[in-house]
Formats: structure tokens, sequence, C-alpha cells
């Protein structure tokens, strides 16, 4: 969706497989932090400036702070990912005067203005979803989901 709206996309994940995704749907460029160091890599990518936005999706620590990290001065970062408790210096964000967000879900109308935008693209959605259940096949599917390790997954009723 970042490429859609014209933004240069960095994607940052630990699963190479999630890395492939991004770059399928238009990731500038992809870092995997356990190969290289994404703060530093980020900001090579962005001739040491940093970026201005930043979205982090895992509610893990380790990523809400690179998330933090990779901030421009005056960036901003949105926190969307519900892990367990999450934690980072706030001191950053006071010396390079950051805005840092968190957000739960869509209004009706943002969910709208979200589908109108794919729809209008004609954006590939189906394509973010590897797996598909029925609701019968509901254990399996939680088992997987609790491996992390790929893709999204959806029940098809």
């Amino acid at each position: 969706m970042g490429t859609a709206l014209g933004a240069r996309v960095i994607a940052v994940d630990i699963e190479n497989s999630r890395l492939a995704a991004a770059r399928k749907f238009g990731a500038a460029a992809t870092i995997n932090p356990r190969e290289l160091d994404a703060v530093d890599a980020v900001y090579e990518l962005t001739g040491g400036r940093g970026t201005p936005l930043a979205l982090e999706t895992s509610g893990a620590t380790i990523a809400a702070q690179t998330a933090q990290d990779v901030l421009a001065t005056w960036g901003r970062a949105c926190f969307i990912g519900l892990g367990s408790e999450v934690s980072f210096s706030t001191a950053q964000s006071y010396k390079r005067q950051m805005t840092l967000l968190t957000s739960w879900t869509l209004s009706i109308v943002e969910q709208k203005r979200c589908a109108d935008f794919i729809a209008d693209r004609n954006l590939p959605i189906d394509d973010l979803y590897s797996n598909s259940w029925a609701l019968d096949d509901a254990i399996a599917a939680y088992e997987w989901f609790d491996k992390q390790s790929e893709g999204k997954g959806v029940f098809i009723f």
C-alpha cells in the first residue's frame, strides 16, 4: 500500500519469506536484521537522514526501538503490532522532535477509504493471503498462525 501512495518502502523483517513478499509488493529495499544492522542499513539507504515515517507491526520491543532509531528529525512512527509489553527509549523523541503514534483499528469511515483506495487502484490484496481455511479447520489454522513464519491467513466462510 505504501508504494501505491508513492512512498519508497524499506521493509525490515527477520523472515526472508516476508521480505520476498515485500519486494513482490514493491518495496524498494529489504533488510533482515539477523543479517545486518537495520538502523545502519536504513541510514545508508536514506543518505544518512533516516526515514520520515515508520510503521511497526510486530509488537516486539527490539522492532519498536528500531522503528524509533531509524526516524529522521521530525519523523513520525506508528506502532500497530500487538505482542507483549513494548518499551523503548523516549529520550530520543525529545531530541529529534519525533511523533510516536499508536493505532488499534480504523473507523468505519477510514475502512471504507482504505477499501476504496484498494479497489480504485486494483491492488492485488488477495495476494497478501498465503493460506486460507474453512472454519472447521480452525485448530490447524491457529497452529499455523502461531508460527508466524510466513504470509497471512484468512478464514473463508
